[in-house]
């Protein structure tokens, strides 16, 4: 095993070697009181015999785009190489009591919109919007291989009402509260046939999907310049209870089968997350630091529609971005699952103000199908991982990312057979307007 991770991690394991040592050992020359330097604060230093200032900046409106690709050398046709890219928007005014977060795609967007109007006293409006309506059909992964034959274009649509309540929590900077909310959300799911969905596959209904959502937030961590998690602890909670209007049996003769209308029409999610960011035991703690995180999710009468979504997708500091669990190595939503639990352990590395070394293990459970005597079962699988990565500042006002990682329990496709073993590399950019 050790052999496939060298082959698999290749010349990139040799570039992050070459890149991070010689700030690695720099790094650990620096003597004295040191305190890193924190989100939006204003910053002066030495940098190579120069004196270099960041200057302080409005954390309370953010315009951001972001940019990047991952490759996954042992993936399906078609999804070796995974572009993603998003236009972040993040509005604090009034003291918090107007907040404005969206990631908008076009294809995919979220939108949260929260205000305080006089009349409610400390009683929040929250206004919601999300939706992914990509234009081409979509095949699940089972066992890491595409399940062509029952590959559907499906789209979902939520808007959302409600009302919340909000309160500081310290160390008081304009992100660290606690937020409580419950909206009920409204909506669509409608579905079309791919160009290889089978014949003879009965589509499921297009039918109105009405969502109650609670949701809770807590964030009282410091960030450092990079907006990283520096020191603190954030927890978060999202439960769920949808009903569809309208929803028949659906499906084929196929590896998955016929799916039962009844049993999902009315289904019940509810997920978990908690990360604790603080100083490591090998000393300097500024400069070193461990984050440890836990994710779970366990849902009733869920279906694929409606099954917690896992994958690879990248993650950051932002305060929702960390509600939102990854799975090392894997390919962007390659998992419906009915239940999960992730915990993960990183050790992150100052090499300078602006640069960081993080080396992570995860640890993920899984509740995923597997194929059993030709048809289709699920079972709970682990799957441990290990991963690398440098964050730096870069000009114009951005940042990179470069990561690898590697799962040992995905599993992918190898001459008719599926291995276990996959292996990703992750390159980020962000920039700020």
């Amino acid at each position: 095993m050790f052999c496939n991770i060298l082959r698999a991690a290749g010349l990139y394991r040799v570039a992050l070697v070459g890149v991070c040592l010689p700030l690695l050992l720099a790094s650990w020359g620096h003597a004295g009181e040191y305190r890193t330097p924190r989100a939006g604060e204003r910053f002066t230093t030495e940098l190579f015999g120069q004196s270099v200032t960041a200057p302080s900046r409005d954390r309370c409106s953010v315009t951001a785009l972001n940019l990047g690709v991952q490759w996954l050398d042992e993936a399906p046709s078609d999804y070796e190489l995974q572009p993603y890219g998003a236009y972040f928007l993040w509005r604090n005014t009034d003291n918090g009591r107007q907040r404005l977060r969206a990631v908008l795609v076009g294809v995919y967007n979220e939108v949260r919109y929260h205000v305080t109007p006089d009349w409610l006293g400390k009683t929040e409006l929250v206004m919601t919007f999300d939706n992914m309506t990509v234009p081409m059909a979509r095949q699940e992964f089972i066992e890491g291989v595409k399940i062509e034959e029952e590959e559907l274009e499906w789209h979902r649509l939520h808007l959302g009402l409600g009302f919340g309540w909000r309160t500081p929590l310290a160390p008081g900077h304009q992100d660290n509260a606690l937020e409580v909310a419950l909206t009920y959300e409204p909506g669509m799911l409608w579905f079309d046939d791919g160009s290889d969905t089978v014949d003879g596959f009965r589509q499921p209904r297009d039918t109105y999907e009405g969502r109650v959502h609670i949701r809770m937030r807590a964030d009282a961590l410091e960030r450092n310049i990079m907006e990283l998690p520096h020191v603190g602890w954030a927890a978060g909670f999202d439960g769920w209870y949808g009903h569809r209007a309208r929803w028949d049996d659906w499906g084929a003769a196929t590896i998955s089968g016929m799916q039962s209308g009844e049993e999902h029409r009315t289904w019940v999610a509810g997920r978990f997350y908690g990360l604790v960011a603080m100083p490591s035991p090998l000393g300097d703690g500024e400069r070193n630091r461990l984050l440890a995180s836990v994710y779970a999710g366990m849902g009733k009468d869920l279906d694929r529609f409606s099954a917690f979504r896992l994958g690879g997708e990248p993650t950051g500091g932002e305060w929702e971005a960390l509600s939102r669990p990854m799975v090392l190595g894997a390919i962007f939503d390659e998992f419906y699952s009915r239940s999960y639990a992730i915990a993960n352990l990183e050790y992150r590395r100052e090499l300078l103000f602006f640069c960081y070394l993080h080396l992570r293990g995860q640890l993920a459970v899984v509740d995923r199908p597997r194929v059993k005597n030709g048809s289709l079962d699920w079972e709970m699988d682990t799957l441990p991982a290990i991963g690398a990565a440098v964050t730096c500042g870069a000009p114009w006002n951005s940042q990179i990312e470069l990561g690898l990682s590697y799962n040992f329990g995905l599993l992918r496709e190898d001459g008719g057979d599926s291995d276990f073993g996959a292996s990703a590399l992750t390159l980020g950019w962000s920039k700020e307007f």
